[in-house]
């Protein structure tokens, strides 16, 4: 049997038992190809991104170092040596005020790892160009879970006046929001005024982490802040953070940068917009919520990612100890 025969015998048997068969066209395309198709016509509709700066930035990496890479072999062990090369790195970090050269954390490769995986979804199940996201199969790196970041009563105060200071009044808008409803940058950023009921004051995320709408009210001087950035809008309607098209709400990073350096939270006190969900998470379990209720409130599914937050209610639970003390002592 010659060569040709033996081959067009396996790709016979591969189809019929359904085996994915790599065309020409296949083997022609690169990652490189994919990267630029799905910034080109994806990303800029994906409403739910949280990051779209970051997601560039992290693709960029990944067609600068493997975008040579045709889709028929990109493979999970493919994937996983170049995330060996990206742990490998080294990049600049403040640390104890001074820049110096650290290197790449695993929860920093598996942001990379999630930014591909995005791709190769689309890839496979809308484009057809991949019959399964490879990215599936790479192991992710254990990541830190112990004391997370959050804003002291002193640093809350800096913040919310250097947003009362700036002349974005997005900004000012989106970190009310943020600390009165732990919500996260996308679902903050993609709001539209269709979301936001104003009467009974309950905001409306339609796209979540968890894909599935969300309701939560929002209390406290938040509503008087978005009630002024409602008036303010001469349309009342569209994206409540107006940007420069109806195609895309604004981008808030440079403001959030902006306001953070004036607040001074940067260097030591380094503090991403994230952080403001810590932030909240960490104030209600200091107040005497439980996991659970923290977990409602922020939209997690178990309490596996509230208990993140278990660490802030060291004073909550004493006083929980005080309260069976007392009883066992009136007993």
């Amino acid at each position: 049997m010659t060569d040709a025969k033996a081959w067009a015998g396996a790709v016979e048997t591969d189809l019929g038992r359904g085996a994915f068969v790599p065309t020409t066209v296949d083997r022609r395309r690169t990652l490189a190809d994919l990267i630029d198709k799905y910034l080109k016509e994806h990303l800029p509709v994906r409403r739910h991104n949280a990051d779209e700066r970051m997601t560039k930035t992290h693709l960029a990496w990944w067609k600068e170092n493997a975008g040579y890479v045709t889709l028929d072999k990109l493979t999970g062990p493919t994937i996983a040596g170049f995330r060996s090369e990206l742990l490998a790195r080294r990049t600049a970090r403040t640390v104890d005020g001074e820049a110096r050269e650290v290197p790449i954390t695993q929860a920093t490769a598996n942001r990379y790892l999630a930014a591909l995986s995005a791709v190769c979804k689309w890839a496979s199940k809308e484009l057809g160009w991949l019959s399964s996201n490879p990215v599936l199969s790479v192991t992710k790196g254990a990541e830190h879970t112990g004391i997370v970041r959050y804003l002291d009563d002193a640093e809350r105060r800096a913040l919310l006046a250097a947003c009362k200071a700036s002349t974005d009044r997005n900004i000012a808008t989106a970190v009310a929001i943020a600390l009165a409803t732990g919500a996260r940058l996308s679902n903050i950023r993609n709001l539209t005024w269709a979301d936001v009921d104003l009467e009974h004051w309950r905001l409306r995320f339609a796209h979540t982490k968890n894909d599935q709408p969300r309701f939560v009210p929002l209390v406290g001087p938040a509503q008087a802040i978005l009630q002024a950035h409602f008036d303010r809008d001469p349309t009342q309607n569209g994206w409540v953070f107006k940007g420069q098209s109806d195609d895309a709400p604004a981008s808030l990073d440079k403001p959030w940068r902006a306001v953070r350096k004036a607040a001074g939270l940067v260097g030591d006190k380094h503090c991403r917009f994230h952080d403001l969900r810590h932030t909240t998470a960490s104030y209600l379990t200091m107040n005497g919520a439980s996991l659970a209720e923290v977990a409602e409130a922020l939209g997690h599914r178990t309490l596996t990612m509230a208990k993140r937050y278990s660490h802030q209610s060291g004073e909550h639970v004493r006083s929980t100890f005080e309260r069976i003390s007392g009883r066992l002592g009136e007993e």
